[in-house]
């Protein structure tokens, strides 16, 4: 029983070597006459068969190359998006800050007599002020002017006096109204009122917010059609980039006015939103297709 057990023990220690065949032939010889008798041995020789045969995985070169080309490409794409993401953000930036600092900051006409006089020699009117200013003709021989002072002049302090001739070909001058742009009613600086029982007020322009309003029907309309077909991804996808377009002038437009749709500088800040419109819908886009890349994956 003693000598089982010590063959069990010796046989144990050989079977690793056996089951390598690395063994001579007489020890192979014993081992085997050993291995009929004993079925625990047996046993110890089959799982170490089973962890010789465990397959191993084995990674060429040519994996490591792969590899390598794949995590590179990866790095490309993402320096890639970052680069763009940066300089949409940056251009948004800048245009907000150009729309912040050159947005006009209206003068009163309770404080135009400290920066605007009037002079006529030879049937031309001149005017002289300090800051930037308005023409326009709103009839023949009707003017209204708007004197106003940006954010940008004072940081830099760069208001200047200047003097126009409203007139240069001596045309008819009746009348020069002088526009608050704030509620108030406009004042005559040359000529006389033209309303002999009353007065001018001029309003704020209101075409802002018939675009906006014409944006929020049609980002309705498109969100009924993307809920429509909802199931179709090819239809969805062109679906959601048309439907950036009337929100990125949205987001825009309050970037740019808040979300008061009227203004009196309304052409230059719808040109501003139009200007801002690019960056925003590029912002929306990149990061859509981001996030659906990632989807996909």
């Amino acid at each position: 029983m003693i000598v089982n057990k010590i063959n069990c023990n010796i046989v144990k220690d050989i079977l690793p070597l056996y089951a390598d065949n690395i063994v001579s032939e007489d020890t192979k010889k014993l081992v085997e006459e050993h291995l009929l008798s004993c079925n625990d041995c047996k046993k110890e020789l089959s799982l170490l068969k089973s962890d010789l045969e465990t397959p191993t995985v084995v990674i060429t070169e040519k994996d490591d190359i792969e590899f390598l080309k794949k995590i590179g490409l990866d790095i490309k794409k993402k320096r890639v998006f970052n680069a763009i993401l940066s300089a949409t953000i940056s251009a948004i930036v800048v245009i907000l800050s150009f729309a912040y600092l050159t947005a006009p900051e209206y003068i009163p006409y309770t404080q135009s007599s400290e920066i605007i006089t009037v002079d006529e020699n030879n049937n031309s009117v001149t005017l002289s002020f300090v800051g930037e200013y308005e023409l326009t003709q709103s009839e023949q021989g009707i003017y209204n002017i708007s004197i106003y002072n940006t954010a940008w002049n004072e940081i830099i302090d760069a208001t200047r006096s200047q003097t126009i001739t409203v007139n240069p070909n001596n045309e008819e001058v009746s009348t020069i109204y002088y526009v608050s742009n704030g509620g108030e009613e406009d004042k005559v600086i040359y000529g006389k009122n033209l309303i002999s029982n009353g007065g001018v007020i001029t309003l704020p322009r209101l075409f802002l917010n018939y675009y906006i309003t014409l944006g929020m029907l049609i980002t309705f309309v498109l969100v009924v059609f993307f809920l429509i077909f909802r199931k179709k991804e090819k239809v969805k996808a062109i679906i959601v980039k048309i439907l950036f377009v009337p929100v990125s002038y949205f987001v825009s437009h309050v970037m740019i006015t808040g979300f008061n749709a009227t203004s009196y500088s309304a052409t230059r800040d719808f040109y501003l939103i139009l200007l801002l419109v690019i960056p925003i819908y590029s912002l929306f886009y990149i990061l859509y297709k981001k996030k659906h890349s990632k989807f996909r994956h």
